[in-house]
């Protein structure tokens, strides 16, 4: 899981080039990033499906066998290694498995046609199209081969997959009330299953769309962006290219998160706290950014003002309003994320029940406690909260 979650923080910032005006010299940078990330979109795809390993699908228990099980995370990845380097040798080089890169420079006073275009393989055929109000700029694309778009889509298809895996072992384990460590595991699949499901959600509905627009306008290449024409054509590829990146940072987000959660809910005392606090204030600061350079482009190029307005207009009802935002968002993540204890906590729960049973702690009791919170290394600190949060549960079910 450590693994998946790192080779998904390499898959999120593929994008890297595009953050920055990087002059043609990082095209080889650029180049070599593109063998990294299809080799870690190989590797997602080998990893979804090895996930029946650790939690047994009933036509693919041979996976569960620990011979398989303790050596996948070493295996996976040289797999994946081996198996892009066979492409790579078999197709003659970088350029010919996965196509090039470019890197289009507009100066001052360009027009059309006029971009100097800079290929990572030498010469090229591209002859871009500069928009003059926009001049200078410059930025970096990338032409696709058909193995580069397969390996771009199959990691949301075969999530698909990983997601009705789950949501069967998840099924299985929950009619195992009884058992504690059935119990645990299946709060460790619900959380797998809100991973996949958010990850599902948000690049497959643009992956979809992508799909879509091919049907309706053809296929696209990422070299299409040297024709910079708004045409409809080019306008929802844009939708589409742009969205699609955006949704792999939000899924990143949200999976992450979640499998996060489902590693060390048992394992890390009150990280299921931290985690709800770090995901409501990751979601309030990227929605807040998202709609405050929103409004500023508004006010910018509709009504000819300058951008710092719209940004006030937004920006001042987010502050106003943080608390009731922050209450939906929170409401939102407990619901992701419930409460969860270690088995140390859960044990000291019980001590503080049977301390309860009479109402109110008795010193005797306390000092039973206090050994009990020491014995298990609680703090003053989590003991505090594990007391309030059983004295909430019991008024609500007095109630």
């Amino acid at each position: 899981m450590s693994l998946m979650l790192f080779v998904e923080g390499l898959k999120t910032i593929v994008t890297w080039y595009a953050v920055y005006p990087f002059g043609p010299e990082t095209l080889p940078y650029v180049q070599h990033w593109r063998v990294v990330y299809y080799t870690m979109c190989l590797l997602s795809i080998l990893m979804y499906l090895s996930l029946s390993s650790f939690y047994p699908v009933r036509f693919l228990k041979f996976m569960s066998k620990d011979v398989i099980k303790k050596n996948l995370f070493w295996a996976l990845p040289v797999l994946s290694v081996a198996i892009i380097s066979v492409a790579i040798v078999s197709s003659g080089g970088v350029h010919e498995t996965f196509a090039g890169s470019l890197h289009i420079e507009c100066q001052e006073g360009s027009g059309e046609g006029d971009a100097i275009v800079t290929a990572s393989y030498g010469e090229n055929d591209y002859e871009g199209n500069c928009l003059e109000q926009y001049a200078p700029y410059d930025f970096i694309t990338v032409e696709q081969t058909d193995l580069g778009r397969l390996l771009l889509m199959m990691p949301v298809l075969t999530a698909f997959i990983a997601l009705g895996f789950m949501r069967k072992v998840q099924k299985g384990l929950e009619k195992d009330e009884e058992n504690e460590e059935a119990r645990q595991r299946s709060s460790e699949a619900r959380a797998l299953v809100l991973g996949f499901g958010g990850k599902t959600f948000f690049q497959g509905s643009m992956l979809f769309f992508m799909i879509y627009i091919t049907y309706e306008y053809g296929q696209f290449n990422s070299a299409d962006l040297l024709e910079v024409e708004m045409n409809n054509r080019m306008k929802f590829y844009f939708y589409g290219l742009y969205g699609f990146l955006f949704s792999a940072l939000f899924a990143g987000l949200f999976e992450g998160t979640m499998f996060t959660y489902a590693i060390l809910k048992n394992e890390v005392l009150g990280i299921d706290e931290k985690l709800r606090k770090t995901f409501s204030a990751a979601i309030f600061a990227t929605f807040g950014a998202l709609l405050l350079v929103i409004a500023s482009e508004l006010v910018e190029s509709k009504l000819g003002g300058s951008g710092w307005v719209g940004g006030v207009v937004v920006g001042a009802p987010l502050v106003v309003l943080r608390k009731p935002i922050y209450s939906i968002i929170n409401n939102f993540s407990n619901r992701l994320m419930p409460e969860a204890f270690t088995s140390a906590e859960s044990t000291y729960l019980e001590a503080f029940e049977i301390a309860r049973e009479e109402g109110s702690v008795t010193d005797e009791a306390r000092k039973f406690l206090n050994l009990q919170a020491k014995t298990l290394h609680l703090d003053e600190k989590r003991v505090e909260y594990l007391e309030l949060w059983y004295d909430e549960k019991r008024m609500l079910e007095e109630e």
